[in-house]
């Protein structure tokens, strides 16, 4: 099998044409078009679709075209760990990170680690959707929550610990919470929900250990803790939040705690990764830096 086709391959996906894979390669939209060709037949399969607006993989391009990624890493790793230029770290990561931890939390220390290692590339997208880290080809991801893919790996990263608080308006309207018993209806909540943060239940722990369910109707489900949080100060509801996002609000007098002397589980916050046994350079440097300066931070 030719590698340069499959490089070749690789960056008409990552391009998204053949011409400016062209560009990037410096050959002809001609010798790339044929390059691919001879690819396609070797391996007796069409590895895309080609329309005059657009390029779509095949379901058999999709995965050869993952597992192509993985086998230049492999080879350009080793390449770096032999030649003159093993200190050298460079390359692409693809990063996801929920939004308001992205935003609030490790988004200033990715743009620090990129200042430092100025040769890394990086995609990195905030959301609170459900990703599919290996299919997706995804290098890091940053989980609230428990993990239940034994195909990946986790390093946990800090626990995020949870409060209840209200708007001063809204415990106007509708009373003052100062005991679980007042958790019952007129009270209701905001209420966050999205299949990506994997978060326990709602429930109050005692000094003695029992556990009691919190169980109230919402009148707002919203799937981020900002679009929560605001609806809070909104006097929409009483919400659980990370205690982080909450903190100058509280101080402002904007939300009130509620039911302090109770506890709340946490929620552990974990960088994941796909399982594999080469890791690039980059991409172990990235995981360790974020360990460190978030630990230093605490």
């Amino acid at each position: 099998m030719d590698l340069n086709a499959i490089s070749i391959f690789t960056q008409v996906i990552d391009c998204g044409s053949f011409t400016q894979a062209a560009e990037v390669l410096g050959m002809t939209k001609s010798t790339v078009s044929r390059k691919l060709a001879e690819l396609e037949q070797h391996l007796g399969v069409r590895l895309i679709t080609r329309s005059t607006r657009s390029l779509v993989l095949t379901p058999e391009g999709e995965r050869f075209y993952q597992s192509s990624q993985q086998m230049l890493e492999i080879m350009n790793q080793a390449e770096l760990e032999v030649s003159a230029n093993q200190d050298l770290v460079r390359g692409q990561l693809n990063v996801v990170l929920p939004v308001e931890l992205g935003h609030q939390i490790l988004g200033p220390h990715v743009s620090a680690f990129l200042k430092r290692y100025p040769k890394v590339k990086m995609n990195l997208e905030m959301t609170n959707r459900e990703v599919d880290i290996i299919g997706e080809g995804i290098d890091l991801y940053a989980q609230i929550g428990e993990l239940h893919d034994s195909n990946l790996v986790s390093r946990p990263l800090a626990k995020s610990k949870r409060v209840i608080v209200a708007s001063p308006e809204y415990l106007e309207q509708f009373g003052a919470i100062e005991t679980f018993d007042d958790l019952k209806p007129p009270h209701h909540m905001v209420k966050v929900f999205h299949k990506a943060i994997r978060l326990p239940k709602w429930q109050l722990m005692e000094e003695n250990g029992d556990q009691l369910q919190i169980d109230l109707p919402h009148q707002l489900c919203v799937n981020t803790i900002t679009a929560a949080l605001t609806g809070c100060i909104d006097g929409l509801g009483l919400a659980i939040l990370p205690e982080f996002i909450c903190r100058e609000h509280l101080k402002a007098g904007r939300l009130v705690r509620l039911l302090p002397n109770y506890k709340m589980q946490e929620v552990w916050v974990s960088l994941v990764y796909p399982d594999r046994q080469l890791m690039p350079k980059r991409k172990k440097l990235l995981i360790d830096y974020l360990l460190d300066v978030y630990k230093k931070n605490q």
